[in-house]
């Protein structure tokens, strides 16, 4: 039965390969020589097994170069159960994720004949070796290769590493007489493991002596305790060693050729937080069977927990959620509490400090910790979750912050940590008071509830804000500002203390959006007669800004690796599309052809690690191995990974630029390999390289995909007369909310939105939506045509233009006594005739905030030139440059004419600002 164990592991691992291609839409199967390589296999003898399984009709050979093998669809899950039991494997945390690999190599050892094979465990300290080993030999014994009784014996080399004899003795025996007190023959550990399992940790302390006689007891079987000159033992053991250290600078090059199955644990920040949330809940319910009773968790602790720096891997963490529970224990008990209440003041401060990293996890937390539920652990694991409170939404969350800070302070938690903690609480409240916000709802609605003047003031600061901050806000920020703003001046009216735990956050990271708030409250408060606190601009803050605080772009993009054989190869092409897209999120891996595959394996999968930000990796690479370790590197960590070979410059260009708009890698990379089919190039009529004619814009949007929205826009150009209007239909395909907004902001910038046609309504502050069913049903043709009809009196663009010359004027005339360093008048003269020049060149219309904007920036410019300054730098001259390059070159060329007329020469930087102004580019 033992002959047939290497097959039945060939035909284990195909069967969940192909299962998991399965679940990922396409089997391909696998080669030859990515089973031998996985499986540590020769790979003549891999062959030799397909080849036998395929004549029996159990596999299908695909007779290609290379030749692949894949199960049949009808055996894949019954032979997957009936291959090996291994359920102790499977009951072992990440055995289907970070662990998969390590379980493969593992089975593949026990089963290997004739008696397996002795393996070297690697790993930090903390990381599950002893419990691996143990997994290892129920394994053996559940699949007969052991005996039911058969022994597993562990011994830790570190017990007794500074007495070499002692620690040898323990190992061999030794025969009476010698030494010492050696009154009789003593059999040791290695003959107490005979027939089982002998476990070594920490075997780096194992002298050269020992060491030796272990590779001996590998080669022949044999070994001869201390004393022994004649007779030698027989033994039939399976040794697996362990250890922390490099092996090479501790174990001796005959001992580690002796064992030729090496199995490397992954760290716990290698492991997937998903796996880490398991591993709490294990360890709570560890405690709680200890403890016989239930044991509750808040979400704050279990954020900590899953975020704190654990250095000593999962023994620690283990460790810190006994002391944690030791200390509620005494606490509970004392005050004749039934439940143990685990409190965020029963750990240690480097296990609280876990929360200072929610941000870069905040997502991927969220999904994992319900915010409000308390977790209840008991002997059988999670039992149930209690809900805190309802989903009912009130007027105003204060109520909610000060119920909060209550119970932290009933349960004696410090102001600092009270401080930490309400600085996540209060970003999940707010967000949580938008998500509720029903916008159904109309004005009139709304009056019932808030003040008209309330709501007159917060249309003007949607108003104010869209504008300075050329942004557009969903309908929710309009009506949660509104009830919210009602409640906040009712507060400060009756003298209640208001605090926002995030304000200095909130002015760091959105310094616009903060001061747009500020001038605005310098409104209300000559309006309504109040002084409005600090903490409380800092929320209007957090209204305005709230898609950028939810959205976190960066932290949950997907990013690009490419992957090369060569010296500079990749970092060369990634050098390119870097500058070309005018973004980092692109790194590169240089493969040199002397270097072998296993560190190249090893050097990959680390640097995977530390570009990964959560979304996943596109690995685009160019021939050979590489092409493999993706799925390889996704099995050992957990991460998402998308391979895309035969690689080029164009390839990584359409990744790079789509991975900047899409957090969802599986978008990413069926758009790109849907277009490798023919050839990889930039959409023209792609949202963000629009070469839109028109300044308004209809939208027709489908989550269907951009044909069905190019179907929208033919019948609303079929039905809904354009002639002679300054309009264009424009189809758009969006993924999700995220997508869409961000392509509808984008759009917005640029041109006037007249209205959104479509299957979703965007829900958008002040832009009409019309959907396709009212369109079909109600013939809302008619409704689009009133828009179109009604552009000249309802837009401003038309009628800004008449008199935008004379308002640029008028504002050059006040600026008129503080220029004295050249000829004013000239100036005014020939800015309006350049402004005419760019907009004609560059088929643009400026408005008249921008035209003013733009004369008073030269006006000054020229000043300073003259005065002999020297103008600031633009820090986004590169980026400007990469990415408007005609624009700046029509620029500096009619620019000749205000430098000749006053002897002044702008520098190509200050073009880049000149861009900044037009297009109302963000620096």
């Amino acid at each position: 039965m033992k002959g047939d164990n290497r097959e039945t592991i060939i035909f284990s691992f195909l069967s969940d390969t192909c299962e998991k291609q399965k679940e990922e839409g396409k089997i391909i199967g696998c080669t030859t020589e990515y089973i031998s390589k996985a499986l540590n296999m020769q790979r003549t003898y891999v062959s030799s097994l397909l080849n036998n399984m395929y004549r029996e009709d159990k596999i299908i050979k695909l007779k290609q170069k290379p030749v692949l093998y894949l199960i049949k669809e009808n055996n894949t899950v019954k032979n997957k159960n009936e291959a090996v039991k291994g359920l102790n494997f499977k009951a072992l945390i990440g055995s289907d994720k970070s662990l998969k690999q390590c379980v493969q190599q593992a089975k593949a050892a026990i089963l290997y004949p004739p008696r397996g094979l002795h393996t070297l465990l690697l790993g930090g300290t903390g990381v599950g070796k002893t419990m691996f080993a143990e997994c290892m030999y129920k394994f053996a014994v559940e699949n007969k290769i052991l005996k039911y009784n058969a022994p597993f014996i562990s011994f830790n080399c570190a017990d007794f590493a500074n007495n070499t004899q002692l620690l040898m003795s323990q190992l061999f025996g030794y025969k009476k007489g010698t030494f010492t007190g050696a009154s009789g023959d003593k059999c040791g550990i290695v003959e107490e493991a005979d027939g089982g399992i002998l476990f070594l940790d920490e075997v780096h302390r194992l002298p050269p002596e020992g060491q030796e006689m272990l590779f001996y007891i590998i080669d022949k079987g044999e070994f001869k305790p201390l004393g022994e000159i004649k007779n030698a033992k027989k033994v039939n053991v399976l040794i697996i060693c362990a250890t922390t250290e490099k092996v090479e600078d501790f174990l001796l090059p005959t001992l580690l050729r002796r064992i030729p199955m090496i199995i490397t644990l992954p760290y716990l920040k290698e492991r997937t937080l998903a796996e880490r949330f398991e591993l709490i809940g294990e360890f709570f319910k560890i405690e709680s069977t200890r403890i016989k009773r239930e044991i509750c968790a808040t979400p704050e602790i279990i954020k900590s927990l899953l975020l704190y720096n654990c250095v000593g891997n999962i023994g620690q963490l283990k460790n810190d959620i006994q002391l944690g529970c030791a200390n509620a224990f005494l606490r509970c008990v004392s005050k004749g509490n039934k439940k143990i209440e685990v409190d965020i003041s029963d750990f240690n401060q480097y296990v609280k400090k876990g929360l200072l990293n929610y941000k870069k996890h905040k997502n991927e937390i969220n999904e994992l910790v319900n915010e409000d539920t308390t977790y209840v652990y008991t002997p059988r694991g999670i039992e149930k979750l209690v809900e805190k409170g309802d989903n009912k939404i009130t007027s105003t969350f204060y109520e909610e912050i000060e119920k909060r800070i209550e119970e932290l302070k009933k349960r004696g938690i410090s102001d600092k940590d009270i401080q930490m903690i309400m600085s996540i609480d209060v970003d999940n409240y707010f967000k949580r008071y938008i998500y509720k916000i029903d916008t159904t709802v109309n004005r009139d609605e709304l009056l019932k509830v808030v003040d008209e003047s309330v709501i007159s003031i917060v249309e003007k600061f949607i108003k104010y804000a869209g504008k300075e901050l050329n942004r557009l806000f969903p309908q929710k920020v309009f009506y949660g500002l509104a009830m919210h703003l009602s409640s906040s001046l009712e507060r400060v009216r009756h003298g209640k203390k208001i605090i926002n735990y995030k304000l200095s956050e909130i002015i760091e990271k959105h310094p616009d959006e903060y001061a747009v708030s500020m001038r605005f409250a310098s409104i209300i408060e000559k309006e309504k007669g109040i002084k409005f606190p600090l903490d409380e601009v800092g929320f209007l803050t957090m209204f305005i800004c709230n898609d950028i605080m939810n959205e976190d772009k960066e932290l949950n993009k997907p990013v690009v690796l490419i992957a090369m054989h060569g010296v500079s190869t990749a970092s060369s092409m990634v050098d390119v599309v870097n500058k070309l897209v005018g973004e980092n999120n692109t790194y590169s891996y240089d493969m040199p052809l002397s270097k072998s595959t296993d560190k190249a394996y090893e050097e990959l999968k680390e640097l995977i690690i530390q570009i990964d930000q959560g979304a996943g990796v596109l690995l685009l690479v160019d021939m050979g191995s590489l092409g493999m370790f993706g799925e390889l590197i996704s099995e050992d960590t957990g991460i998402k990974i998308k391979v895309i070979d035969m690689v080029t410059t164009l390839i990584g260009l359409e990744c790079s630029r789509k991975a900047v708009l899409e957090s969802n890698i599986d978008v990413i990379f069926k758009e790109v390999v849907d277009k490798i089919g023919y050839s990889i190039y930039y959409e023209r009529n792609s949202f963000n390289n629009a070469a839109l004619d028109m300044d308004n814009i209809i939208i027709t949007m489908c989550m269907t995909g951009e044909g069905s929205a190019m179907k929208l826009k033919k019948m609303i150009e079929d039905n809904v007369n354009f002639e002679d209007k300054n309009i264009e239909v424009l189809p758009m395909s969006i993924v999700n909310e995220e997508d869409m907004n961000f392509k509808i902001n984008k759009i917005s910038q640029e041109k006037n939105i007249l209205c959104i046609v479509g299957t979703v309504n965007p829900k958008i502050y002040g832009i009409p939506y019309i959907s396709v069913s009212e369109l079909f049903k109600d013939n809302k043709y008619n409704n689009i045509q009133v828009l179109v009809n009604n552009i000249n009196s309802n837009l401003l663009n038309e009628k800004v233009e008449e008199n935008s010359d004379k308002e640029v004027t008028l504002m050059l005339d006040n600026l008129k006594d503080d220029i004295t360093a050249y000829d004013f008048e000239e100036f005014e003269k020939l800015i309006l005739v350049f402004i005419k020049n760019i907009e004609e060149r560059l088929e643009i219309k400026v408005n008249v905030d921008k035209k003013i904007g733009l004369a008073f920036h030269i006006a000054c410019g020229i000043e300073k030139l003259k005065m002999g300054e020297v103008l600031k730098e633009c820090r986004n001259a590169k980026h400007i440059m990469d990415n408007y390059s005609e624009e700046i070159k029509v620029i500096d060329e009619e620019m000749y004419i205000i430098e000749d007329a006053f002897d002044v020469k702008f520098s190509i930087e200050q073009c880049c600002y000149i861009i900044i102004l037009i297009k109302g580019i963000r620096e």
